[in-house]
């Protein structure tokens, strides 16, 4: 029996029902509570966390101040992915979760961005690339590393070379949100039998996971990325790093 949790149907199930909580999990963003103001200020965040991450690409490796094509890897509802388009001919936003995509495809019509596609994995945006800037941002953090690792290769390979990446991984996380369990394997086996049988899966549950930063490092010098620059990040006691980086021109 895999322990494993389906993530990919757990964000498609949180897409339907909590879609801009999911995305961030303030209270103000629940489903029952977003108006038109409250979904307003939430896409504006946006706009302050791309201008960060272009800004930090700008000073760290003179990324043009415009770019022929861009994608958003775990675009959800569109947070980034609109402010990342405002600043490219064509922009792609990825993500598995078609509830998601149809959300974000609502406000893309809404403000008539026509110029986006959204697809559900890196491979099928390769079709638009490559890419002359590639961003991920509290997205592989809910996938675990075993296919994450698999996932950031694949968004590397559609760089174009001399274009540059932001890619956010988590790797540490504060003692108290370390797990406590200290049960046995056995025992942790009829916990997990028990809790299907008598509650059910949990539905849309939001997983985090930490990865090994030195895997990640190295999977991006292998790729053709090897000037990076890290910038530490804290959410909440989940700790992770922010890596800025430019893929090897020609």
């Amino acid at each position: 029996m895999s322990s494993e949790r389906d993530t990919d149907s757990d964000w498609n199930q949180l897409g339907e029902v909590d879609p801009f909580w999911a995305v961030i999990t303030d209270e103000r963003f629940r489903a029952e509570k977003m108006d038109k103001t409250t979904r307003e200020a939430f896409y504006e965040s946006g706009f302050g966390n791309i201008d960060q991450f272009h800004l930090a690409l700008k000073h760290y490796f003179s990324a043009p101040d415009h770019f022929d094509a861009c994608l958003d890897f775990g675009a959800g509802v569109g947070r980034l992915l609109v402010p990342m388009a405002k600043r490219a001919n064509t922009a792609v936003g990825v993500d598995i979760a078609g509830s998601m995509r149809a959300v974000c495809q609502a406000r893309l019509d809404e403000l008539g961005l026509s110029q986006v596609k959204l697809v559900a994995t890196p491979k099928e945006a390769a079709e638009f690339g490559p890419f002359d800037w590639v961003n991920s941002f509290i997205v592989l953090q809910h996938i675990p590393p075993a296919r994450g690792l698999a996932l950031i290769a694949d968004l590397i390979a559609t760089v174009r070379p001399g274009g540059f990446l932001s890619l956010h991984v988590t790797t540490f996380r504060d003692a108290h949100l370390m797990s406590q369990d200290t049960a046995g394997s056995v025992r942790k086996l009829l916990r997990q039998v028990r809790a299907s049988i008598v509650s059910g899966p949990q539905i849309g549950q939001i997983s985090m996971f930490d990865y090994d930063l030195g895997e990640v490092l190295a999977l991006l010098t292998r790729a053709g990325c090897p000037r990076f620059v890290l910038e530490h990040t804290d959410h909440g006691g989940h700790h992770g790093f922010m890596v800025y980086a430019q893929k090897v021109a020609g």
